[in-house]
């Protein structure tokens, strides 16, 4: 998705797991995930432009940043981390973030402008075109809801 939009904007894509990797911001692992340095990552992407994707950026605050959060819906984020062999406590964790909203709620307390995306049932080209619409104010964001998720 980063890479998509990137393309269109003719800016960079920064991936924040290659970057942190790349300019040594890993300080350790958990439960098969790698730790990264929150204070140096945010210090080192203040001095980059582009389009930045990560989980992570909702912790901290950007300066000047224009944020989507790409949701989905829980079921269908299950198959897909499911297809990609995520471990069992990986995917549970981030269904419950799913619907928690707990991207969003961070990112509305770090940035001004925070829009959510629901990629349920767009392509990467059809959630690159919403986003566009959305940054040249031709297109709200989605509502997003998935709290029934913990009713099921």
């Amino acid at each position: 998705m980063a890479d998509a939009l990137a393309r269109t904007l003719k800016i960079k894509a920064i991936h924040v797991n290659e970057f942190a990797r790349k300019h040594r911001l890993l300080i350790g692992k958990s439960r098969g995930s790698y730790i990264v340095d929150l204070k140096k990552l945010k210090k080192r992407l203040a001095r980059e432009m582009g389009v930045i994707e990560s989980h992570l950026l909702c912790e901290f605050p950007l300066s000047g940043a224009v944020v989507f959060v790409l949701r989905c819906d829980p079921r269908v984020l299950a198959r897909r981390m499911m297809k990609r062999k995520y471990p069992k406590d990986k995917i549970r964790e981030n269904l419950e973030c799913e619907a928690l909203d707990y991207c969003t709620i961070n990112a509305e307390k770090n940035y001004n402008r925070v829009y959510d995306v629901d990629t349920t049932r767009r392509s990467v080209k059809q959630t690159a075109d919403k986003i566009m619409r959305i940054l040249r104010k031709k297109d709200k964001a989605d509502a997003v809801d998935y709290s029934s998720y913990f009713l099921k």
